[in-house]
């Protein structure tokens, strides 16, 4: 799936298959808030409506919330709220520890690459490394791991596109899952005005940075505590659910 904004007055336009499943209309609704982010910044012109990466996310997975929770609302028994819930757990997880792992990755990659060329099995354990880093250990002397093994998945860098097209794009899905969900609590706390608060955060493009645009949601990201209490928020919601 795929939205490109192309240029003011050309686009956005969407790419994606659709077969009808939930996560076919999250990946729809993922892909529109994209193209609804788009639209809503055109008006800064072509060399600014593309917002930051800190950003570039918050409209899509915003999008996905949205139709999430609608979907929790219209769960007709406890096991398909259960589901729902622990879908949405593992997209967090995902977002967040993933992403991270994979920015990790690249931060490897990159280092080893100002010292000279690399071969593909350097990759693998880089991949590897960073892989350990964020999942833990497998093995007979330390297990500290989620998973049973990490057979056949050294080479699982080579698939990632943004690796090659948009090197360090991957962060930004971390950033704006966790932003999200503190946009969202902030939503249930404090609903007056915030349609047009966030509005006015994707209508921004390029033309705010990060702790400007989070300002009027009464957020302070430069403070630590911020990303701790966002992870809290978000994911330690879904898991009391």
């Amino acid at each position: 799936a795929y939205c490109s904004g192309v240029a003011p007055g050309i686009g956005p336009f969407q790419l994606l298959n659709f077969d009808g499943t939930k996560r076919d209309v999250a990946t729809l609704a993922h892909e529109s808030g994209h193209g609804c982010h788009n639209i809503l910044a055109y008006q800064q012109g072509h060399l600014q409506y593309h917002p930051p990466l800190t950003l570039a996310e918050t409209a899509s997975i915003f999008g996905e919330m949205i139709v999430f929770r609608d979907l929790l609302s219209l769960a007709s028994s406890k096991g398909e709220k259960l589901s729902l819930l622990m879908g949405k757990i593992d997209d967090v997880v995902n977002s967040v520890v993933r992403q991270c792992s994979f920015d990790r990755f690249e931060e490897l990659v990159h280092m080893a690459r100002q010292r000279g060329e690399l071969i593909p099995s350097e990759l693998d354990d880089f991949w590897m490394q960073a892989i350990r880093e964020y999942y833990g250990t497998v093995g007979p002397n330390k297990n500290d791991s989620p998973f049973d093994s990490y057979d056949n998945v050294s080479h699982l860098w080579a698939y990632v596109p943004h690796f090659h097209s948009v090197p360090f794009y991957v962060y930004s899905y971390a950033f704006a899952d966790l932003v999200v969900g503190t946009l969202y609590n902030s939503f249930t706390k404090r609903p007056e005005g915030f349609e047009e608060r966030l509005l006015d955060l994707l209508r921004a493009g390029s033309t705010k940075d990060f702790v400007e645009a989070l300002r009027p949601f009464d957020l302070e990201p430069t403070n630590p505590s911020f990303w701790a209490d966002a992870l809290e928020a978000h994911l330690g919601g879904l898991v009391r659910e």
